[in-house]
């Protein structure tokens, strides 16, 4: 049965879906032969149907590897965050209380804690190093505590007295642990540095102390164990008084309980 053109016309849309029984799919194909204005109609709409891309098996692959990949740079970046966002918070909260560890009391205690470690390694050469030489000299100057030309060799004549210290300290088996367990206080030295007491728990002579550094951002300036200053360990920690006592002459002898004349 031959169809007419309007007909074929308005089945075409069935006929490009499949929609259309098989016979109707079959009678409209015979017009199409047959139609030339109806082929070509059929023809045009062809072309303008987009044709399903296959997407191989190993650009699939990939895309889905990138997808996971994008997933998990995301998660890791999220984690970096928090992981950042920690510390700073804990830094901060030190900064708005004025108490442990803060953004401008980092560097004392990184000075304090190498500073320990040297101690316990029994690298005094390198303590010496963390010590804030040059601070207490331009205290001493400021003060008016010696003149400039007796001064002129300090960081020698400290260095010198340093290693007699520490061998007084090595004699005595050394220290053997070095713990930070906070910081104690704040305050200001006479040339304007903040100044910080970093505490830490260290074994001496098979004894558990607790001493107190007192840092700048120069260096370590002293320290306190509650030991006597004639005490091995409280010389060290402590080397400006002795150092203060050379360089004047005399010492407090606690025995006696009077000046004595300074012997090294």
């Amino acid at each position: 049965m031959k169809l007419p053109c309007d007909i074929v016309q308005d089945l075409l849309p069935l006929y490009e879906d499949d929609l259309c029984s098989q016979a109707t799919r079959e009678a409209v194909e015979e017009h199409l032969r047959e139609c030339k204005t109806c082929g070509k109609q059929h023809a045009a709409v062809q072309e303008l149907v987009e044709p399903e891309v296959e997407v191989e098996p190993e650009k699939e692959q990939k895309a889905t590897a990138k997808s996971f990949k994008k997933i998990r740079n995301r998660w890791i970046a999220s984690i970096v965050v928090i992981l950042l966002l920690i510390p700073l918070g804990y830094l901060g909260w030190g900064q708005y209380n004025m108490s442990g560890p803060s953004f401008t009391n980092l560097h004392e205690l990184y000075i304090a804690n190498r500073f320990a470690q040297c101690l316990v390694n029994g690298d005094y050469e390198g303590a010496f190093g963390y010590c804030d030489v040059e601070g207490i000299k331009e205290r001493w100057l400021l003060e008016g505590y010696f003149p400039e030309e007796k001064m002129e060799n300090f960081e020698d004549d400290a260095w010198e007295l340093y290693q007699k210290l520490a061998e007084d300290v090595e004699d005595c088996g050394g220290i053997q642990s070095m713990r930070c367990t906070g910081i104690g206080g704040h305050g200001v030295t006479v040339t304007g540095e903040d100044t910080y007491d970093i505490d830490f728990q260290l074994q001496f002579e098979h004894r558990q102390i607790r001493v107190s550094l007192n840092v700048t951002d120069g260096g370590v300036v002293s320290a306190y164990t509650g030991y006597n200053i004639e005490h091995p360990l409280e010389k060290l920690l402590s080397w400006s008084y002795p150092m203060y006592d050379k360089y004047r002459g005399f010492r407090y002898d606690i025995e006696q309980g009077m000046l004595v004349p300074y012997e090294d």
